[in-house]
């Protein structure tokens, strides 16, 4: 059906026939839902001028031509149009939009129902990726696909765009994947690069296909080249295979599996391989191959499988499982950075799962089956830990790690006992230990270990709050691999210990009220407390040993805090003219010590531990500062000081530093780092981390961060005490990421962090 303003008109019933024409196309659209069919879709017409040709059957508008059918919107000076076929010939200022994409150009030939047609002088704008296609002649071919002969594709706005892609022949895909042949990259009017032919993701949505490649050059793989393949096998599960090929080591090869069974389970495999055609065989010509702090590595077959997976159990269980090995002890040193390397793949688990990886530098890396159940006041936890012991495996050592297989953990929160005024808590667990090599002095064995402690809560004059606890520890063995000091082989050992604590502590606080822009009134809470923990001197020296649980030391201990509390309050006034109070915590506070009575009474000298301290301040966006530290009240002197802190400005202008000193390690270095904002499109940016003991620069950065309105440059430079780096990651912005950059995110705030167009 049609909607239309009669066969003819004269000038002065114009007027009346626009509205009426308006009258007609509102009535249509409100009186006829909107067909599924495309053929069954109503086509409405609104000019100033329409007439019907007899001879060749068509509608004829002109003057400010308006056409509309279902999400599809034709726009003119002048239109014929076929109501049979729904063939339109539209000229002059000629818009066509579909959905969210539009085209504009100066003359368009096009069927409306099969959205096949020809475009002259005309651009394609597809609005979520913000992307243009320009060209002299483009066919629409249907729906969602175009052909352009001398056509260019770009996402940046304007006459003169900062970059561009222009073919002979372009075709594109929305949805799906654009090609160029002879493409040629153009910075403004210079031609940047030449190809053959070019593929390019045009995707708004998650879809099969080639993600932007990455490549970069160091001293230890020599030139790179890494490009990864997206592959979405079903609603709930996909794939990235990955190929990165280094000039000097060889492809290695990977593949990373997602798959999602439910609301509440789900999980992640990865795999890489890499046939190293280089190892380490102690001599000077393989240094480059090697780090001085692991062992020497002989082996050619390098791999990393690692997994976490989620999944729901029946009557309210839940199970979790963490997989990680790898090779060797060079892997994660070698490969930390890149598509699939370990800081990527760390920060990925982190953010999806909430369980992170081992250091890249651990030689003894957990893997970990877990189910659990939780009710409102309990838990249950039951474990399977296997630790992988990579230096015993690869240098065919004894492996002596200790297993667990499996752990029970029965916990109660903290609870009120019955109608009573006392509260309880309980820790139990029963671990069964495991060593695959055992010697006479390693000894495998059973353990059971009860924990219950219940606390009486009392205040006084509603100031002062006070809280004495008794815990009962009942603790069992079981092993017929030791024997004590006395030479008793008795498989069944037990230890029973009782310990008491008690606290008082109370509430002081103050309200200010500096009205000014930060805070219109700020909350000081602080919280003296004084602890104090006894636990008797207990003979444990014809027991087993499998971890700390098994020597309990004697404790008579006194310990002061004070801790404050620092929230701002203010007034934010919404769009609607309504009133929100917010609150933030803007710094925090911690100063303790204890003192040793044990000490004091074996006249045994220092019965004062250090001064510990704890800071965060966070002002606002533009200043944070945290610390922590111990301090010596005999030598006067640190034995751990921790200092880290960033400053920003609004051009984005930032300093960050951060300073740590341990006396035992011994540790002491600095990281800092500068960005500069050059102009509000270019940042500069230098980081240096240094170990002040050897004097030793760590790694050291340099880079610029270009960004522009459709495309992003990050170029850096790296180099650490193994390795020269030099990467670039340049964003053209709704194609995708070419480079590998420095992957670093800027103290200002800004990153360039590779993510996949997923």
């Amino acid at each position: 059906m049609i909607s239309f303003l009669g066969r003819k008109y004269l000038p002065v019933q114009a007027a009346v026939a626009f509205v009426y024409g308006l009258i007609c196309l509102q009535g249509s659209v409100f009186a006829d839902p909107l067909p599924e069919n495309p053929k069954e879709i109503p086509w409405h017409i609104s000019a100033l001028s329409v007439t019907f040709d007899n001879i060749r059957n068509l509608y004829i508008a002109e003057n400010q031509v308006v056409i509309t059918g279902g999400k599809t919107r034709l726009e003119a000076d002048y239109v014929e149009f076929s109501n049979k076929t729904k063939d339109a010939l539209a000229q002059g200022n000629v818009i066509l939009i579909s959905g969210e994409d539009s085209i504009s150009c100066d003359a368009m030939n096009i069927n409306l129902e099969t959205e096949i047609g020809t475009i002259h002088k005309g651009t394609i704008f597809i609005q979520k990726d913000n992307f243009y296609i320009h060209g002299e002649n483009i066919r629409k071919t249907g729906e969602f696909t175009y052909s352009a002969e001398k056509g260019t594709i770009t996402s940046c706005s304007g006459e003169s765009p900062d970059w561009k892609i222009s073919g002979r022949s372009v075709n594109v895909t929305i949805e799906g994947y654009g090609t160029a042949r002879d493409a040629v990259l153009w910075a403004k009017e210079i031609p940047a690069a030449y190809t053959p032919f070019l593929m390019f993701p045009v995707k708004t949505k998650r879809q099969t296909g080639f993600l932007m490649p990455g490549a970069s050059s160091s001293i230890r793989k020599g030139y790179q080249y890494e490009q990864p393949f997206f592959i979405a096998i079903s609603e709930s599960s996909d794939a990235t295979l990955y190929a990165d090929y280094m000039s000097d080591r060889g492809t290695k090869t990977g593949v990373e599996y997602r798959y999602i069974l439910d609301n509440k389970s789900k999980g992640t495999v990865f795999f890489d391989y890499l046939k190293d055609s280089k190892i380490d065989d102690g001599t000077a010509a393989t240094e480059d191959y090697s780090f001085s702090s692991t062992p020497q590595r002989t082996n050619t077959d390098r791999y990393w499988f690692r997994m976490k997976h989620n999944q729901e159990l029946p009557n309210g269980f839940s199970a979790k499982l963490d997989l990680d090995v790898v090779s060797d002890a060079d892997y994660l040193h070698e490969f930390r950075e890149g598509f699939s390397g370990y800081i990527p793949t760390k920060e990925y688990l982190e953010t999806e799962y909430g369980r992170s990886l081992d250091e890249y530098d651990q030689t003894i890396r957990k893997n970990r089956l877990n189910v659990n159940k939780s009710w409102s006041t309990y838990i249950l936890n039951m474990d399977a830990l296997w630790y992988d012991n990579i230096t015993a495996r690869r240098q065919d050592l004894d492996d002596t790690t200790l297993q667990t297989l499996p752990a029970i953990q029965f916990d109660a929160f903290r609870q009120q006992l019955g109608a009573s005024q006392f509260y309880y808590t309980l820790d139990s667990e029963h671990r069964s230990f495991y060593r695959q090599d055992t010697t006479t002095t390693l000894v495998k064995g059973h353990r059971t270990d009860i924990y219950p402690r219940v606390y009486l809560p009392m205040r006084f004059n509603k100031i002062f709050y006070f809280e004495p606890s008794l815990g009962a520890r009942e603790t069992l063995w079981y092993t017929n691999d030791f024997t004590s000091a006395a030479g008793d082989s008795d498989p069944l050992r037990a230890r029973h210990m009782a310990d008491f604590g008690a606290e008082i502590s109370t509430k002081i606080f103050r309200v200010f009220d500096p009205g000014n822009t930060f805070a219109e009134k700020i909350k000081h809470e602080m919280v003296p407390k004084l602890q104090y923990s006894f636990i008797p001197d207990v003979d444990q020296n014809d027991l087993p040993v499998f971890d700390a649980l098994d020597r309990i030391t004697e404790q008579n201990l006194i310990t002061w805090s004070v801790t404050n509390y620092f929230i701002a309050r203010k007034t934010i006034l919404t769009p609607q003219d309504k009133e929100i109070r917010t609150y933030r915590d803007f710094a925090y506070a911690q100063l303790s010590q204890s003192y040793d009575l044990k000490k004091e009474k074996e006249n045994q000298k220092e019965p004062f531990s250090d001064i510990l301290l704890t800071g965060i301040l966070d002002l606002n966006e533009f200043v944070s500062v945290n610390t922590d530290f111990s301090w010596s009240p005999y030598d006067n002197k640190y034995q751990i000081f921790n200092l880290g802190g960033l400053l920003k400005d609004k051009r984005k202008d930032a300093l960050a530093l951060e300073y740590r000193f341990d006396r035992d390690t011994p540790l002491e270095t600095i990281y800092s780092e500068i960005d500069i904002a050059l102009t509000n499109k270019l940042t500069a940016y230098y980081a240096i981390e240094k170990n002040l003991k050897d004097e030793r620069t760590v790694q050291t950065q340099t880079g610029f961060i270009l960004t522009k309105e459709c495309w992003t440059l990050d170029l850096a430079v790296t180099e650490t005490t193994s390795d020269l780096n030099i990467g670039f990651l340049v964003t053209l912005h709704g194609l995708g990421e070419l480079g590998t950059g420095s992957k670093k995110t800027l103290a200002s705030g800004q990153s360039s962090r590779y993510q996949r167009t997923q």
